[in-house]
């Protein structure tokens, strides 16, 4: 499947009821010879709660994905479209961070919130065995 991404690309993911126009759009893929791709994306109208429990539709600038959690996150592609706007800005400090490059190896279910949630919950359970936020070191 990896053979098949591209930047522009918009793909559907398992969006929380109410979010099925949420998309996830490829912005970069960055390659690396000792570790798999990272695929930069941002999301459309990804629901998020506010403090209240209320949600809203908000845009996800930016979100590294390791290649095996954006397989496991999207369905299939829908076509192509434009990254915002802010996903450039925000690719660009992410590049130059001088920890190095971060990025997800869990699944993006739609909330943020669950997303922190789950990250917490793995590395409780196996904290040893499970990297859920990696970083590559850059040189």
């Amino acid at each position: 499947m990896a053979d098949s991404y591209s930047v522009g690309q918009s793909w559907i993911y398992e969006a929380p009821n109410g979010f099925e126009k949420s998309r996830i759009i490829i912005g970069a893929i960055l390659t690396f010879a000792s570790h798999e791709p990272v695929i930069c994306a941002a999301v459309t109208d990804a629901p998020m709660k506010d403090e209240e429990g209320n949600v809203q539709s908000l845009t996800i600038p930016f979100l590294p994905f390791s290649k095996t959690a954006f397989e496991q996150t999207v369905i299939r592609v829908d076509g192509t479209a434009p990254v915002p706007e802010s996903f450039r800005d925000n690719y660009k400090n992410w590049k130059t961070d001088s920890k190095g490059l971060g990025f997800i190896n869990i699944p993006f279910r739609g909330l943020l919130r669950n997303m922190a949630d789950g990250l917490a919950q793995k590395q409780h359970e196996a904290p040893q065995k499970t990297q859920n936020i990696a970083c590559i070191e850059q040189h």
